[in-house]
């Protein structure tokens, strides 16, 4: 136990220190003291537990427990503090190839410029969507605001695994909507637009297209982005 627990629990009660006394039997210039300098007897304290009407275990469990929350928010606190960062520019030439990427294949192989867009659109549209409805809209602004960190990467970040685990969600989810967006283009132009097939080639490239994209988003953007945070995670672990 401590002292600013025993007069915590006999403020909640309205409790005075003199009617404290009366009822734990002790005297009032001991409650005073107990109070004041947090120093006591296991009789005191077996008499404080009773009348608390509460185990000593539980008093001195939320001691611990508050011991603990001390300490971690004590070491959180220190880690802030000494926050450092670190630059790593292969992440900027991934994310060079994926700016690069994208144009290029919309000006050479693009003979359909607004389904072109409209493909790129559902991908990142509907992988968004999904993320946000299963995380929440601050939570993955988060996310992807911190997309940086694929060329300047932070040494400690708080909640890194509930990060991590949302930006491998959102790289499974851009893979599945990939495929399905390019099967349901599949199907969709060979009954409505037939001809299209009439070049083998053709046709694929056009419905193929959500999953390159959705290819060049997960690999060359926010897998990276996911291995820089396991890599701080790490980081995080060894000091």
């Amino acid at each position: 136990m401590n002292n600013n627990k025993i007069s915590e629990l006999r403020r909640q009660r309205g409790w005075s220190q003199e009617k404290l006394a009366t009822i734990s039997g002790l005297s009032e210039r001991t409650i005073q003291r107990v109070e004041k300098e947090g120093r006591f007897s296991l009789s005191t304290k077996a008499a404080l537990a009773n009348a608390f009407g509460v185990e000593v275990n539980e008093l001195e469990s939320s001691v611990e427990a508050e011991s603990i929350q001390s300490s971690q928010a004590s070491k959180s606190s220190k880690c802030s503090e000494s926050i450092s960062y670190s630059y790593d520019w292969g992440g900027a030439f991934g994310l060079l190839i994926l700016g690069l990427c994208i144009p290029a294949i919309i000006l050479l192989t693009g003979t359909h410029g607004k389904w072109e867009l409209a493909s790129f659109g559902l991908v990142i549209g509907l992988t968004l969507t999904m993320a946000v409805m299963n995380h929440g809209i601050k939570a993955i602004y988060r996310l992807f605001d911190n997309t940086s960190w694929i060329v300047r990467y932070p040494s400690y970040v708080k909640d890194i695994d509930t990060l991590i685990a949302q930006g491998k969600m959102v790289n499974r989810t851009a893979y599945g909507i990939g495929a399905i967006v390019s099967l349901v283009s599949a199907i969709t132009l060979a009954i409505h637009n037939p001809q299209v097939f009439s070049q083998m080639s053709q046709g694929l490239a056009l419905s193929l297209k959500p999953l390159i994209y959705a290819i060049l988003f997960v690999e060359f953007w926010f897998r990276p982005y996911v291995r820089k945070m396991e890599k701080i995670q790490k980081l995080q672990e060894a000091s």
